[in-house]
């Protein structure tokens, strides 16, 4: 049997299109994974799933997902204006999801990443590292929300240097990776500050994605000549991709 990977990758509220699709993989299609791997605020459903929910509990939290509640703006740092820390905060999530969707850090297991700015590192967290604070970290998109310092150093959302940690999963002896992809790859640019930010965000984690897709290419085809290839077997990518509208 192969070795599965689910890919979360991130994609900020249209995560609640990928609990859909845990709904329907997991509890009506019956596919299990060996290993999971999320990034940005795709790590809130790896969450649930690695401590046990069904699919169809994932997405009942979403359906249940109150978006205006969820975020806290900054007042005091927007007075720093040019200098704010960040627009929002998580402390809705903390305070009141966190509990509400009935995460226990006893029994959360997964991959999740992370990016140390004070390092310049992407790091994936390991089950035994697994912290409220990490988690949130994970889905701090910087301007957006605050970093999180841990440890003395400073940790960010990972989705600018990767919107889908592939290596890791291969590294980790996945032979088939399923992703599901939502961040747009229509190329449309849209004008001013959320438009450019989002036109930006596009660019970097559609091109970190087609770069490593193509790298799997290159080794299946090594493969099939007889050649070892980079990752020394055949890669399988399931992609579920979607335009999800905000």
């Amino acid at each position: 049997m192969p070795k599965r990977s689910l890919m979360l990758a991130g994609g900020g509220l249209k995560i609640a299109f990928q609990a859909g699709v845990l709904q329907v993989w997991l509890d009506e299609a019956g596919i299990e994974f060996d290993h999971a791997d999320g990034v940005s605020a795709a790590t809130f459903n790896l969450a649930m799933w690695v401590q046990g929910m069904s699919g169809t509990q994932i997405a009942d939290a979403w359906r249940n997902f109150k978006p205006v509640s969820a975020v806290k703006i900054n007042w005091w740092q927007l007075l720093r204006l040019t200098h704010a820390q960040s627009l929002f905060k998580f402390d809705a999530f903390r305070k009141k999801f966190f509990p509400a969707w009935g995460l226990d850090w006893e029994k959360i297991r997964g991959s999740r990443n992370v990016y140390n700015f004070s390092r310049q590192i992407l790091c994936p967290v390991t089950p035994p590292e697994m912290t409220e604070d990490f988690l949130i970290a994970s889905a701090s998109l910087p301007i957006w929300f605050p970093p999180v310092r841990i440890d003395g150093d400073t940790y960010i959302d990972a989705v600018f240097n990767t919107a889908s940690n592939i290596e890791e999963a291969i590294r980790r002896g996945a032979d088939e990776l399923w992703v599901i992809w939502t961040t747009s790859s229509r190329g449309k640019w849209l004008d001013g500050f959320v438009g450019n930010f989002f036109g930006i965000f596009e660019a970097t984690t559609n091109g970190g994605y087609q770069r490593v897709l193509a790298r799997i290419d290159a080794n299946n085809a090594a493969i099939e000549r007889g050649r070892s290839g980079e990752f020394g077997r055949r890669i399988t990518v399931r992609e579920l991709r979607s335009e999800v509208e905000l």
